[in-house]
């Protein structure tokens, strides 16, 4: 979907009061396209948008020249759709609903079956970075999986790991966008590039990267689905949901105005857990600002992987806006391979608070002479983020210079201003939300509009490591 065609569906779910935005939009549009004849009771019960809501975003599509009249799409709604969000299928493609058995392939995808010679030879498992080959059936299930849920056609998909190489099968359809593949195994994507070249896939890219670095800033803010098969570590799994929560599209502009993204889908395989270990994973899912819209038990076969079982099961998730977890189950850099983890005496580290510095340089001076404006900017930056404050100190220096420290109910943050020097720095201590921390810094670097910035964090508490981290505003 290109960007014009996001901005017109995102103005038309504003319009519309539609809380699920351009994903609702475009699930409203793809079942119109699918099944031509729903009326609005049957359209809110595949969509599970309210009534109300979905007769006013039919108007608005009727306004916006989309479809031809509010209840179906007419020849003018096909074209534009099949045009514009590259839909392709003017059917249920899988009309018999499966869940963990693939019992026939239809003929229609039995193209499909030319990917099991390639599979036969791929690259061994790395048990030391949890590998372990799906079978061949639960490769096929998942892509018919995803092209059900209209989750391929038109879409930018990346894989966070892929050494079942599910990413084949997916190009294989011609229907995705771009399809991208990050990995750590230069084993996988040699592998993963000579068989896109025999199965001429043109739009598969790859990129190796350890998902334990921070991601570069070309894939953040960019896909429609993230699909992973995480570390069996429940640290595994909170580092792979933090790159997907970044990698996802959270947010567009138009015209000037920003607006929040939210549905974009993350397909997550992972396995059998205890209860309180259950518990944990959901949490986590929670946490980096996904909901659990379906879970499919048993989904995922693999060759091996004795450790789990040899089966996983199959989770679709959906993003959020802002999620405010109070759980803080940020991950740590550290061990998250199973062989890893088994070998550590004490349990991962989680932080009692998060430790934000920051420098602002300016050209012009005269902006930071203002100390009763830097005084309100800084006070607003932590009350806008939940921040409760209990006091606060601050002294005007002669002949210019500013300094507040502001008492939390969960630590303190200050700020101090060299105007002959065109310069500011902050200090944030927090015992609360790490998206806390980021919120104050982002409004800080909106209203006072600086030349530069440098941010860093740590993570504090009895265990941490004192190393400074450099905060993305982009990407977190």
């Amino acid at each position: 979907m290109d960007k014009e065609i996001e901005n017109i569906l995102t103005l038309v779910a504003e319009r519309a009061n539609l809380s699920e935005g351009i994903e609702g939009v475009r699930s409203i549009l793809l079942i119109m396209y699918r099944f031509p004849s729903l009326k609005n009771k049957k359209l809110s019960q595949k969509t599970g948008i309210a009534i109300p809501t979905l007769a006013a975003v039919r108007n608005e599509l009727v306004k916006a020249g989309i479809i031809e009249k509010s209840n179906y799409l007419g020849k003018k709604g096909r074209e534009w759709v099949k045009s514009n969000l590259n839909f392709t299928f003017e059917y249920d493609p899988l009309p018999e609903n499966f869940d963990n058995i693939l019992r026939e392939l239809p003929d229609e995808f039995s193209y499909l079956n030319e990917i099991k010679r390639l599979l036969e030879n791929r690259p061994s498992p790395e048990f030391a970075l949890d590998q372990s080959h799906a079978d061949f059936p639960t490769v096929l299930k998942k892509t018919l999986y995803l092209l059900k849920k209209g989750d391929i056609e038109g879409r930018q998909i990346i894989f966070l790991g892929d050494d079942d190489f599910i990413s084949l099968s997916v190009g294989l359809t011609k229907l995705a966008d771009e399809i991208t593949v990050v990995d750590v195994d230069d084993r996988v994507l040699n592998f993963l590039a000579k068989s896109a070249g025999k199965l001429s896939i043109k739009n598969l890219n790859i990129l190796h990267h350890d998902l334990r670095e921070t991601i570069p800033k070309s894939i953040v803010n960019k896909y429609d689905v993230v699909l992973m098969d995480p570390p069996y570590t429940n640290e595994g799994l909170r580092l792979f949901l933090k790159r997907a929560s970044q990698v996802l599209k959270s947010n567009i502009n138009v015209n000037g105005k920003g607006y929040p993204i939210v549905g974009k889908k993350c397909i997550l395989s992972f396995g059998n857990k205890p209860p309180n270990e259950m518990q944990k994973l959901q949490l986590s899912i929670l946490d980096h600002g996904f909901i659990i819209t379906e879970m499919l038990p048993d989904f995922n076969h693999y060759k091996g992987a004795s450790i789990i079982g040899q089966f996983s099961h199959l989770y679709y998730l959906q993003t959020v806006a802002e999620p405010k977890s109070k759980y803080k189950l940020s991950f740590a850099s550290g061990p998250i391979y199973t062989s890893e983890v088994k070998g550590k005496s004490k349990p991962q580290f989680l932080p009692v608070g998060f430790h934000f510095i920051g420098e602002l340089r300016f050209k012009s001076h005269k902006s930071l002479l203002n100390n009763d404006l830097i005084q309100k900017i800084f006070i607003n930056s932590l009350l806008s983020a939940n921040l409760t404050v209990i006091d606060i100190y601050h002294q005007n220096y002669q002949p210019f210079g500013y300094s507040a420290i502001a008492i939390l109910k969960t630590s303190h943050a200050a700020i101090h201003t060299w105007p002959e020097h065109g310069y500011i720095s902050i200090d944030i201590f927090i015992c609360d939300e790490f998206n806390k921390g980021l919120h104050v810094i982002r409004y800080l670097k909106e209203k006072l509009k600086p030349e530069k910035t440098e941010f860093f964090y740590i993570e504090r508490g009895n265990e941490s490591m004192m190393t400074y981290k450099p905060v993305d505003l982009g990407g977190n």
